[in-house]
């Protein structure tokens, strides 16, 4: 009797492996295809973004949607090559390499914002004995960069799905500024300042911005009806 239970408890135990296998084959072979394009960086105002930043932006977001796991994601380098196209894969290029190669979407993204701000802020008082003089200072800094992505049908020219994404990569620092008169017959100055100054962390904040942005959009591209194949 115990044997037999064991046997049925091994065949259930089969059953649901091979079952749970079966539903996770299903679900990768529902997801839809997609291909990375370029993201397209158009300069404005004074605030300049560097050049690589649309490579880079492609490059994280398929990070992003293959760590989903609601993609067959595909580099649209692979589909068209800059050789081939004769510089950054066109959409209207890349829509027929992908119909050839079976892949259902290609998505597609431009840089909607990107701006910097400087704050300064001080305070500081006097004490009347012996003249003591005192202030601080904050300075903050703010880079804010915004991204816009869509999901476009390579058969139709259809946009299927949308997403924005706002990043803001943040920095801080805080000085020191003292000084004051000793003696009374007579008075010296004395005194020493502690400058509040931002490092040059331009790079990080960008890197910080982007990555916010680019996360939010894929979060909201795998929350798409497309991505459950509807």
């Amino acid at each position: 009797m115990t044997r037999r239970r064991l046997i049925g408890a091994a065949l259930v135990g089969m059953i649901r492996v091979t079952v749970a296998t079966g539903a996770l084959a299903q679900d990768a072979s529902a997801r839809p295809s997609v291909a990375i394009a370029d993201v397209a960086i158009t300069p404005g105002g004074w605030t300049l973004p560097p050049p690589q930043l649309s490579g880079a932006i492609v490059e994280m977001m398929m990070g992003e949607l293959v760590a989903s796991q609601r993609f067959h994601v595909y580099d649209g380098q692979w589909l068209v090559s800059e050789a081939e196209s004769g510089g950054p894969a066109n959409i209207e290029r890349l829509r027929a390499a992908a119909t050839q190669r079976g892949v259902d979407y290609v998505v597609v993204g431009s840089l909607t914002a990107f701006s910097t701000e400087n704050k300064k802020k001080g305070f500081g008082g006097i004490i009347p004995t012996p003249f003591l003089l005192g202030g601080v200072s904050k300075q903050q800094a703010r880079l804010r960069v915004e991204l816009a992505f869509r999901i476009v049908d390579v058969r139709t020219g259809e946009i299927v799905a949308t997403a924005t994404g706002e990043g803001i990569g943040v920095r801080r620092a805080t000085g020191v500024a003292a000084g004051g008169i000793v003696g009374r017959a007579m008075p010296l100055p004395v005194g020493a300042f502690a400058a509040a100054r931002l490092p040059a962390a331009r790079d990080a904040m960008l890197d910080e911005a982007v990555k916010l942005a680019v996360r939010s959009a894929a979060a909201a591209l795998a929350r798409a009806p497309i991505a459950d194949g509807r």
